[in-house]
């Protein structure tokens, strides 16, 4: 698997440079408002997510239940912050632009600033606050190499777990792929969420045991990700403008506004399915490891 003469990183400082990396967001979300540092915390949890789902078996039994709940809790509550500056970002700027003396729309802007404000505001007091902390401190007690089992010493035992896991994530893929012109969102949303747990393991992998056919494999699987960005915009963009409608009135022309934008952003997504089919089949065809 590995290339010759390459030494594993032990997985604890691995995770510690995970940590680091929400440190580094958390500060980002502190300074600036903007979709940039939600969407940098965002992905910072979700490498802590993957990280801890993949070396399992190498943590005390009773650490990554616990961590894994609080991640999954603060990333929910990044992600709503990060939608909302989507949606008034990518979708309600342009309209505005293109309907400037639209009432109804320039309402339901107003609307998504506020909510925006509003969760900014609940986000920074979260990231400032005990719970937050603790699970910051969790997070840190696995950047001690004493903190893991003893078989996270074992380049062989690592190694193992990597191509398992590697394995598990590829069958799981290959599974919400079979059919790729017939995805309907919420399929095609089962299919990408599957693809990024694959990429996270083979990025961990990559860099605990450097290799020429994991690079080349994360290099296409980049480009089939990148091909499904549109459609998870366009899920969340539905997501949050539905969030938004159980506070308008039945009927109102703002309402009505926030109908069409949803289904304007869906009929934009535009999947070429032949080109995605293209992409799956070449990223599929290379050797994991």
């Amino acid at each position: 698997m590995t290339d010759a003469h390459h030494s594993a990183n032990h997985p604890a400082l691995i995770m510690a440079e995970v940590m680091d990396e929400i440190d580094a967001a958390r500060a980002f979300v502190a300074r600036d408002d903007s979709f940039d540092s939600a969407q940098a915390l965002r992905v910072a949890l979700r490498r802590l997510r993957s990280g801890l789902t993949l070396f399992r078996p190498m943590l005390p039994p009773d650490h990554n239940k616990a961590l894994l709940d609080e991640a999954r809790w603060l990333a929910v509550e990044v992600t709503r912050l990060r939608d909302f500056y989507l949606l008034w970002q990518d979708t309600l700027t342009p309209a505005r632009v293109a309907l400037p003396e639209n009432d109804a729309l320039r309402a339901l802007e107003e609307r998504v600033l506020a909510r925006i404000k509003s969760e900014r505001t609940q986000l920074r007091a979260l990231l400032d606050g005990e719970r937050v902390r603790d699970l910051m401190a969790r997070g840190r007690e696995m950047s001690d190499p004493d903190f893991w089992r003893p078989a996270a010493q074992s380049r062989e035992k690592l190694e193992s777990l990597c191509i398992e896991t590697l394995e598990l994530r590829l069958n799981q893929a290959l599974k919400h792929g079979e059919t790729l012109k017939r995805l309907d969102s919420q399929a095609r949303d089962s299919f990408r969420k599957s693809l990024r747990k694959l990429r996270a393991t083979a990025e961990f992998t990559q860099s605990m045991f450097a290799s020429k056919k994991t690079k080349a494999f994360l290099k296409q699987l980049k480009k089939l990700l990148d091909s499904m960005v549109a459609a998870r915009d366009a899920s969340a963009v539905r997501d949050r403008l539905e969030d938004l409608m159980h506070d308008m009135e039945e009927g109102s022309a703002e309402r009505h506004i926030a109908q069409e934008l949803i289904k304007a952003k869906e009929a934009a997504v535009g999947l070429d399915h032949k080109r995605l089919q293209k992409l799956w089949r070449a990223t599929v065809g290379l050797p994991l490891h």
